[in-house]
């Protein structure tokens, strides 16, 4: 089994930018009907204080302090080690492309199409659970089988508390 391994918690823990990764940053494989996947999934985020909600109204005391996600990569590869998509985010990055973007892996591309693999296919922000659904429903089998029902709930509250996107 994997787990999330967070970065140490060096500085400041408000405020400052840390990070957590899948596995350590391994790549974790999947079985599918026709062959093997492979994840990996990194998330850059900072932990802020807030006094209000979204809406404006005053947070509980159990509410004051809440995770903000400051980037992400999750890649899905090939058993051939080929990129198959990736979705990236990572405004605080050298690169000039700051808007959370998908890239389509040369695996899943044909040669003549109208994508090429370099380009920065414009998303809104994507949540590790939108990834996960994403895999089930490339035929990963999933562990659970209230999956439905726990990744609507993980994003009902991503989308609860998200001040973006």
């Amino acid at each position: 089994m994997s787990q999330w391994v967070c970065s140490p918690l060096k500085g400041q823990v408000v405020g400052d930018i840390h990070s957590v990764a899948l596995n350590r940053g391994d790549p974790v494989g999947f079985k599918t009907p026709n062959d093997k996947i492979y994840l990996e999934a990194s998330i850059k985020f900072t932990v802020v204080q807030q006094e209000r909600d979204v809406y404006g109204q005053a947070v509980r005391s159990s509410e004051r302090f809440k995770v903000s996600t400051r980037g992400y990569m999750y890649s899905v590869i090939s058993s051939d080690d080929e990129e198959q998509i990736a979705w990236h985010w990572h405004p605080d990055s050298a690169s000039d492309v700051k808007f959370p973007h998908a890239h389509i892996g040369t695996a899943a591309l044909n040669p003549d199409g109208l994508l090429k693999k370099k380009d920065h296919l414009r998303t809104g922000r994507m949540t590790f659970e939108s990834v996960v659904f994403n895999m089930i429903q490339w035929g990963v089998t999933p562990r659970n089988l209230n999956y439905e029902q726990i990744l609507e709930a993980n994003q009902a509250t991503f989308d609860k508390w998200k001040t973006w996107g």
